[in-house]
C-alpha cells in the first residue's frame, strides 16, 4: 500500500482481535468480515485483564508474573489490558530493570577483571587495598550508570516503535508501547542472570581459554539481543489491535 493510503485506525476504532479488520458499526453477534472470528471475541469476550501484580500486587504475584512475562509471554500479552497505566505496572518495570542493573553491573565487573589479566597489568602492592575496596563498591555506581542506560534506550525504542508503528498505518500509540516494555522489563531478568554467571565462573573457574571466553561471549550477545527483540515483537503484535 502507498505511504499516502496508510491511515492509523483511532484509537475509538473498534478492530478483530483475530486480523485487525475494523468492525465499527457491525453487530456484536455477528462474525469478523475478514477472518470469520466472532466479534464479542475482540470486545466483552476478548478475556484481556490487569496482570495478576496489578490485581493483587504482593512478593508472590510478583514473580507469577515475572514467570508468564518469560515462560507464557503470548499468552501473557494476549489476556492482557493494553490501554491501562498502573503505578504496579510502574513498579514491576522498576524493580526488574533495577535487577537487570546489578547483574549487568557484576558481569561488566568481572569482565574488566578479566581484560586487567590478560593486558598483562602488574598491580603495585601500595594500590591493592585501594583497588580492593573500589572492587567492593564498584557494583554501585556501575548498577546506576547501567540503569540510566537501559532505561534511557528503553524509552528511545518506545519512542521509534510507535513512529514505526505510524508510519506502516498500526495502531501502536505511545502508552500501549509503553506498557508493553513495562512488563518486557522482566525478559531482562534471565538475560542478566546468565551474563553474570558466564562472567563470574570463566573468572573463578578458568574453565576454557581466552578465545573460548570470547566467542562463548559474543554468542551470548547475539542469542540475548535476539531474545529480547523476540520477546519484544510478541508483545506488541499481541497489542497492537487491543480495544482495551
Amino acid at each position: 500500500m502507498p505511504i499516502a493510503e496508510r491511515t492509523v485506525p483511532a484509537d475509538t476504532d473498534i478492530l478483530c482481535e483475530a486480523c485487525g479488520y475494523t468492525l465499527n458499526g457491525l453487530p456484536d453477534t455477528g462474525n469478523c468480515p475478514e477472518c470469520g472470528d466472532a466479534i464479542l471475541n475482540s470486545l466483552t469476550h476478548d478475556g484481556r485483564s490487569l496482570s495478576e501484580f496489578e490485581i493483587e500486587p504482593r512478593p508472590r504475584s510478583f514473580w507469577r508474573t515475572t514467570f508468564r512475562v518469560i515462560f507464557d509471554t503470548r499468552r501473557f500479552y494476549r489476556t492482557l489490558k493494553g490501554r491501562e497505566d498502573t503505578k504496579v505496572a510502574k513498579k514491576f518495570a522498576l524493580s526488574h530493570h533495577w535487577f537487570a542493573s546489578f547483574g549487568f553491573a557484576v558481569a561488566a565487573l568481572h569482565h574488566s577483571g578479566w581484560l586487567l589479566q590478560t593486558s598483562g597489568f602488574s598491580i603495585p602492592s601500595a594500590w591493592l587495598s585501594w583497588i580492593l575496596w573500589g572492587v567492593a563498591l564498584a557494583p554501585l555506581p556501575l548498577m546506576v550508570i547501567t540503569f540510566l542506560v537501559l532505561t534511557g534506550i528503553i524509552h528511545l525504542a518506545e519512542w521509534l516503535t510507535a513512529l514505526e508503528s505510524k508510519f506502516w498505518g498500526i495502531r501502536l500509540p505511545r502508552n500501549v508501547v509503553h506498557r508493553a516494555m513495562q512488563f518486557h522489563a522482566a525478559n531482562y531478568l534471565p538475560v542478566s542472570a546468565i551474563a553474570c554467571t558466564y562472567a563470574i565462573s570463566f573468572q573463578q573457574l578458568r574453565y576454557m581459554p581466552d578465545t573460548w571466553y570470547l566467542y562463548g561471549l559474543c554468542a551470548l550477545v547475539v542469542l540475548s539481543a535476539g531474545y529480547l527483540f523476540q520477546t519484544y515483537w510478541i508483545g506488541m503484535k499481541n497489542l497492537m489491535y487491543a480495544n482495551r
